[in-house]
C-alpha cells in the first residue's frame, strides 16, 4: 500500500531524469551539484559531459575540488586520475605504469546527457524520457533562461503549483491573474506515456501584448493553455493568444537537491519578440516576478512533501475538487512511480488447502476499489483515492515498466 508524502529525498525519484546545471556552466573546471541529498561532480571529459559521485574512491575526497587535465578528472588530494568511463588510469603513489587497484573506479549514475541547454542526470534507470520542447525547432522563436532559483519549497508542491490554475486570480492578481475569473471550467486530463497533458481556454489579462498599449486589442483576451507533464518534475506550458497571434512557451523543470532545497530551472520560448534583446529581458523579468509570487507562498507551507494517493480505500490527506483534476493526475503519476520503483515483495508459500471464496466476497488483501464502484458523493468533492483520472498509470502490466533510453545512457546521445 502506498501512503505518505513524496519528499525531495524519496528513493523513487532516483528513477527519473533531473536537471542539475546549465550546459554553459560546465566548461573546463569540475562543477559540484546536489541531487536527492547526494553530491555529484560534473566535468567535460573527452568533449562530453560526464558525472560521478563527488567522492574519490581512495579517501573520499570531493572530486569537484580537482581539475580536468588531458581529458581526465584529477583528484586534488592524491592526484588519482579518472577517465570518462570512471576507470582510474593512474595512481601517482604507486609509480609510473603501475595499474590502479581493480576497485578504483569513480561511481557513475545510470545516465547523464544534455538537452534543451541543461545537463540532466538520472541516478537509476528512468521511467520516462526527457520532456520534449517542440518550439525549439520552430522558426521565429526567441528563448531565454530565468536566473536559476533555489527555494526551500519541495519539488512536488512546486510541480503541483505549476499545474494549478485556480490560484491565478489570488496569488497573481497583479500579474497573470489580473481580470481572470475564479471559476475553473471542466477540463479533460489525457494520459501521455508516463505523464499526461490537458488543455483549457480562459479569458485572461495579456499585458505583454503591445497591441494592448496601442489600443488595438483589449487587455483581457482568450488564451489557450496546453500543459504537459513528464515524471518526476518536468513540465511544459504552451500559451496561445489567437487574437494577438502570440505563442509563449514555458519549460519548468525542478531539481530536488536536498530535503529543504529545490532548484528551479525555467526557460521561456516566445515568437512575439522579434529578436529584440530589450523585450526579451522584459519578458524574463515578468516571468521572474510571477515565479517569485509563487515561491513567496510555497515557502510558507508547513508540510514537506506532496501527499500521495493512499491505497486500500484510505482517506486522502487532502480534499480535492474537479478543478484539481491535473493535481490529482500528478499525484497518481508520482504514486505510480513509487509503486514501480518499490522492490517486488517476496512470494508467500502456497497454502496446503484453499477453499473457494463465497460469491461476491473479496479475497484477502484485495482493494475495495478493485471490486466495488466508488460511492456517489457531493458533486464538488473529488476523492483522490477513487478518481479515475487518465493520470493513473499504475496498471498491473506497467507496474515495472521503464523507458530504456539506451541512447542517452552515459553517452550523451540525447544532446540537441
Amino acid at each position: 500500500m502506498t501512503t505518505g508524502r513524496l519528499t525531495n529525498l524519496h528513493p523513487a525519484l532516483r528513477h527519473g531524469w533531473h536537471p542539475v546545471a546549465r550546459s554553459t556552466e560546465v566548461t573546463t573546471d569540475p562543477v559540484a551539484v546536489r541531487l536527492l541529498g547526494e553530491a555529484w561532480v560534473l566535468a567535460r571529459l573527452d568533449g562530453r559531459v560526464t558525472a560521478f559521485a563527488d567522492r574519490c574512491p581512495h579517501r573520499l575526497a570531493p572530486l569537484s575540488a580537482g581539475r580536468v587535465e588531458h581529458g581526465e578528472l584529477v583528484c586534488a588530494y592524491h592526484g588519482w586520475r579518472f577517465a570518462a568511463s570512471g576507470r582510474c588510469t593512474a595512481v601517482p603513489a604507486l609509480g609510473p605504469g603501475v595499474p590502479a587497484p581493480r576497485r578504483a573506479r569513480a561511481a557513475a549514475p545510470w545516465g547523464v546527457t544534455e538537452r534543451h541547454g541543461l545537463v540532466w542526470l538520472a541516478p537509476a534507470e528512468p521511467v520516462a524520457d526527457i520532456i520534449d520542447l517542440p518550439e525549439a525547432d520552430e522558426p521565429g522563436f526567441d528563448s531565454a533562461w530565468l536566473p536559476t532559483s533555489r527555494t526551500t519549497a519541495c519539488a512536488g508542491l512546486l510541480a503541483d503549483n505549476f499545474l494549478d490554475t485556480a490560484h491565478l486570480p489570488f496569488v497573481h492578481a497583479g500579474t497573470i491573474g489580473a481580470g481572470e475569473g475564479t471559476v475553473v471550467a471542466p477540463y479533460r486530463v489525457e494520459a501521455e506515456g508516463a505523464g499526461f497533458l490537458f488543455r483549457m481556454e480562459q479569458d485572461v489579462a495579456n499585458p505583454e501584448d503591445p497591441g494592448v498599449a496601442a489600443g488595438l486589442r483589449p487587455l483581457v483576451q482568450r488564451r489557450v493553455s496546453t500543459y504537459v507533464y513528464q515524471p518526476p518534475f518536468m513540465l511544459r506550458l504552451r500559451l496561445e493568444y489567437p487574437a494577438a497571434a502570440i505563442t509563449n512557451t514555458i519549460l519548468f523543470c525542478l531539481q530536488p537537491e536536498d530535503l529543504d532545497a529545490t532548484g528551479v530551472h525555467t526557460l521561456i520560448v516566445r515568437d512575439d519578440l522579434g529578436g529584440d534583446p530589450a523585450r526579451l529581458a522584459e519578458a524574463v523579468h515578468f516571468e521572474q516576478t510571477v515565479l517569485e509570487e509563487d515561491l513567496a507562498l510555497q515557502e510558507r507551507f508547513t508540510v514537506n512533501g506532496l501527499p500521495l494517493i493512499p491505497g486500500g480505500g484510505a482517506e486522502p490527506e487532502e480534499v480535492s475538487i474537479r478543478a484539481d483534476a491535473a493535481g490529482v493526475a500528478l499525484r497518481r503519476a508520482l504514486t505510480a512511480l513509487v509503486a514501480r520503483a518499490a522492490p517486488a515483495p517476496a512470494l508467500a508459500p502456497a497454502p496446503a488447502l484453499a477453499s473457494a471464496p463465497a460469491a461476491g466476497a473479496r479475497s484477502a488483501g484485495q482493494r475495495i476499489s478493485d471490486t466495488e464502484p466508488a460511492s456517489a458523493g457531493s458533486a464538488s468533492d473529488l476523492p483522490c483515492d477513487r478518481y479515475a483520472a487518465p493520470g493513473d498509470l499504475a496498471t498491473a502490466r506497467e507496474a515495472r515498466k521503464v523507458v530504456p533510453g539506451a541512447e542517452q545512457r552515459r553517452a550523451g546521445g540525447g544532446a540537441r
